[in-house]
């Protein structure tokens, strides 16, 4: 214990933040929106960029003196992979938290990245402006780069790698990188330099070019899937900044961002249809999908019934649900087009169907609607629905197969196995309830996440679609993995990161035992900021 309270104590004499090492406040960062819980041995809550490069290059320091102090980043404790835990140091950006500077005549902020997208879209909202990206308001901006979500506007919008402009970087040296636009002569001159920035820009273009073809065809969200988008125009562009999309913190630290921004687009128009079959959605996403709509949602209609028993009805369903699916579609163009769009799908659906269009008068019950899937995730004292199969990714058309097949594996795993997600991005969710606290339950949910990659992959799935692997999916994905791209991970990190200490059991081959060790025994208590 002494030992730790001298670490405590120094780095408080040398930073403007505060290091804490008090058991309660370690607890209260252990876990996340994951399955996992890990307790660190310090938190870190730094104030500047410059308290972080302290930090860092101290664990740095150790890491050669052979004192492994692993280090994770955490924004608002939102992961859903477990990446933002650690055993060793977790450094908090809830401080680095404001805007620097706004140039609303182009459409451009500089932002610290622990400001969330919820501060940020109300500071932009008098200008009329937006960063389009549908998240939890509370996730800041640099856990939005660190995990790259594909969100249900980006077919749209884009997603919120599209907006990036650049950012600033703390590297593993406490080095500071800024990403920009290179052109070969001036890669060429930074590499030169004798800091780790300059051994990145000498030794990441020819791994790159030595596997240009395996880069090219690598998955959307496993391991560091932006590497193909670093070099452009046959090498004539060279920009670090795609290598930081869904890294999850295991390159280095994202301590502040320029943004580009959109305009603020018009209200949303909905409208939900509920049907008995998945050949009726597909035939219905396929007319309303032309014309362009915001979004296109698919939810089982026993998300509902879920709901419902913990009092969470949304008003608009005034009729008894049978099982089957509800689509929840929006637009947000000019108000008249938005209207037009409303009624081209009301006039394209049956008669009969139970369909709500929306009004003036039933907008909040529309909110109130999209807000009753949060009491199907958390559904009570005795369970809980956690992220441990979310965010995969389903061709759209294998989807009615692969829900034949989710049927059937469900009456033998006897546990409702109920879908929703984004018809437009092909990114679907399930959430199984689990006893935490009981062993063979946390077994199964183990378990359940091998057969259902299985079975995702029988129908051209994967684990990982608009969402990184981190930890717990790691285990199942890096053995299934060629050791051509399981090298070409460990080599991109051994790079950036030589003595290992970003994050070290996110993007790797986590070990199942430890896995097993730090899953959580019970209920969330909630997300610490």
């Amino acid at each position: 214990m002494a030992e730790v309270n001298k670490i405590a104590v120094y780095l408080n004499r040398h930073i403007t933040g505060n290091i804490f090492d008090k058991s309660s406040i370690c607890e209260a960062y252990s876990t996340d929106a994951s399955l996992l819980k890990v307790v660190p041995r310090f938190v870190a809550v730094p104030e500047s960029t410059s308290d972080v490069r302290k930090l860092v290059k101290f664990v740095n320091q150790l890491s050669e003196k052979k004192y492994h102090l692993p280090i994770s980043v955490r924004g608002s404790g939102l992961s859903k992979t477990g990446s933002d835990l650690s055993s060793g140091l977790v450094i908090s950006t809830e401080k680095l938290n404001h805007v620097r500077e706004l140039d609303a005549h182009d459409r451009l902020v500089h932002v610290q990245a622990g400001i969330t997208l919820g501060k940020l879209n109300a500071v932009l909202a008098p200008y009329g402006l937006t960063l389009p990206v549908d998240a939890d308001p509370r996730d800041t901006i640099g856990s939005l780069i660190s995990n790259a979500p594909r969100d249900k506007f980006s077919k749209k919008y884009g997603g919120i790698m599209n907006y990036i402009d650049r950012v600033e970087v703390v590297l593993s040296s406490g080095d500071l990188l800024q990403t920009n636009r290179l052109s070969r002569g001036k890669l060429r001159q930074l590499s030169r330099d004798k800091s780790l920035s300059g051994s990145i820009y000498t030794k990441l273009p020819p791994l790159l070019e030595k596997h240009s073809e395996l880069i090219s065809s690598w998955p959307d969200c496993l391991g560091y899937p932006a590497l193909k988008h670093i070099s452009r125009q046959n090498g004539k562009v060279f920009d670090l900044l795609p290598v930081f999309y869904g890294s999850e913190g295991s390159l280095g630290i994202i301590t502040e961002v320029i943004l580009r921004l959109a305009v603020q687009p018009p209200r949303k128009h909905r409208l939900f249809a509920v049907f008995k079959d998945y050949k009726s959605v597909e035939e219905f996403y396929g007319y309303c999908s032309r014309l362009r709509p915001l979004s296109v949602e698919i939810f089982d209609t026993r998300i509902f019934k879920t709901a419902e028993e913990y009092g969470k009805k949304p008003d608009l369903l005034t009729k008894k649900l049978e099982d089957g699916f509800i689509v929840l579609v929006a637009f947000n163009d000019k108000m008249h087009k938005s209207r037009s769009s409303v009624r081209k799908c009301l006039r394209f659906l049956p008669k009969s169907a139970y369909v709500v269009a929306e009004t003036v008068s039933n907008s909040a019950d529309f909110d109130d609607f999209e807000t009753s899937l949060s009491s199907f995730i958390n559904d009570g004292i005795k369970s809980e629905r956690p992220n441990l199969l979310h965010d995969l990714y389903v061709p759209r058309e294998n989807l009615p197969a692969f829900l034949e097949g989710l049927k059937t594996y469900e009456k033998s795993l006897r546990r409702p196995l109920a879908l929703f997600g984004s018809l437009d991005t092909e990114n679907f969710s399930i959430r199984p309830s689990f006893d935490l606290k009981k062993t063979d339950e946390r077994r199964s949910a183990l378990i359940l996440l091998r057969d259902l990659n299985s079975l995702l992959k029988s129908h051209g799935g994967s684990l990982v679609g608009g969402y990184p692997e981190g930890r717990l999916k790691s285990i199942i994905l890096y053995p299934e993995l060629e050791k051509s791209e399981r090298d070409l991970i460990k080599s991109v990190k051994e790079i950036f990161d030589p003595n290992d200490i970003f994050a070290p059991e996110t993007k790797s081959n986590y070990d199942t035992r430890s896995a097993v060790r730090h899953l959580r025994t019970e209920i969330n208590p909630g997300i610490i900021s």
